[in-house]
């Protein structure tokens, strides 16, 4: 089997497809992106097209080496190294295909499921512009369709620092306080404080019932990271800025955050979150995935690894957020993947178990 195309389209939905075919008629499917991106089809055509057409798809792994380390074949000047979210989409779409290949889901391919029905956590952001109020109603919303834990996101950034952590506050509490006693509620400051507030914020919401506190401070702050994982009860979670398992080591040895949130699209694809989660593992460190927003691939495929993983038992990721409403990113899959009551699923069709409907696809692509 060899890779003849590798192909991205811009889908109305606001994600990118990407699509690895072969000679032998058997196509691998990813997101290539959620913000349309137009850097990836120049690596695309001048670097990624190039270093994999002719080549044997069901080889993942060595083709993330290839492509991340820039893998010279040639000329000196071939040496290019793919950005990692780049990596990460081919990898994927390569998984997708071997596991198709070979008539077996991703998760059978990565060692097999420890659970094929995974809880999902509903992920609601934007918290910086929004009242109280406002936040509790989108919170709602997922609880009306059965989720049963949640995080709000501030969505500041290294560039607001302690911004309005009070405000902040009452989010957290009036979305406590709508919530019955129970049910999971975490907090994600984006890289919004200080260490100083990150610490007064993580006691108060402790108080109230603090299910994880997310990127307290800047996630490159990896000392202050420690202070702040100190002074707190609550776990402290860190991790879905990192793009390889050299990064997550530095994290786990200067950092030491609770818990470890690799983003399958920023650390690299379904090859090094296997590795990253090894890695974690060998450190007792719980994993909870970070994946926002939840394009139906990407999180499909970061479902399939975690399902594989024996103490994978927190819920992952799960929003609505940054790209079209879920029924209509799901519309041009023949049988979507999708949660209910909370939870997804997966199913034991080959590859990540998604297969393209080719009428939606034409119809959901923009053409320039």
């Amino acid at each position: 089997m060899k890779i003849t195309d590798v192909r991205a389209d811009v889908l109305r939905t606001g994600t990118m497809l990407l699509r690895i075919m072969t000679d032998e008629g058997v196509t691998g499917l990813a997101d290539a992106s959620w913000y349309h991106d137009r850097t990836f089809f120049a690596w695309l055509d001048e670097v990624i097209r190039p270093r994999l057409v002719g080549q044997d798809p069901r080889q993942p792994a060595r083709h993330w080496d290839r492509l991340a380390f820039g893998v010279v074949e040639g000329t000196p000047q071939d040496r290019r190294e793919v950005p990692v979210s780049f990596v990460a989409a081919v990898n994927i779409a390569l998984w997708d295909l071997t596991g198709k290949a070979a008539g077996l889901p991703v998760y059978q391919l990565l060692g097999g499921a420890a659970r094929t029905t995974i809880p999902l956590y509903w992920s609601v952001g934007a918290g910086w512009r929004k009242t109280p109020d406002e936040m509790v109603a989108d919170v709602l919303r997922g609880y009306d369709r059965g989720f049963r834990a949640f995080k709000i996101r501030m969505d500041w950034g290294t560039f607001r620092q302690d911004a309005d952590p009070e405000k902040d506050y009452q989010l957290f509490r009036a979305c406590r306080a709508a919530l019955p006693a129970g049910v999971a509620l975490s907090f994600d400051a984006n890289s919004g404080y200080s260490v100083s507030t990150a610490i007064m914020q993580g006691r108060r919401f402790e108080d109230l019932g603090l299910t994880h506190f997310e990127e307290p401070i800047p996630w490159f702050d990896l000392p202050g990271l420690r202070q702040v994982v100190d002074a707190l009860d609550a776990p402290v979670s860190s991790g879905e800025w990192e793009p390889s398992r050299w990064r997550f080591a530095d994290l786990i040895a200067l950092g030491n955050p609770d818990i470890l949130q690799p983003d399958i699209l920023m650390a690299g694809g379904i090859t090094e979150l296997q590795r990253i989660c090894d890695l974690a593992s060998a450190h007792n460190k719980p994993v909870m995935p970070h994946c926002s927003p939840t394009m139906p691939l990407t999180a499909t495929a970061s479902l399939h690894l975690y399902s594989t993983l024996l103490n994978g038992v927190r819920p992952h990721e799960f929003t609505t957020e940054g790209t079209a409403d879920l029924d209509e990113a799901s519309a041009i899959f023949e049988e979507p993947i999708l949660p209910v009551d909370g939870s997804i699923t997966l199913p034991e069709r080959p590859g990540l178990g998604l297969t393209l409907d080719e009428r939606a696809l034409e119809k959901a692509i923009v053409r320039s």
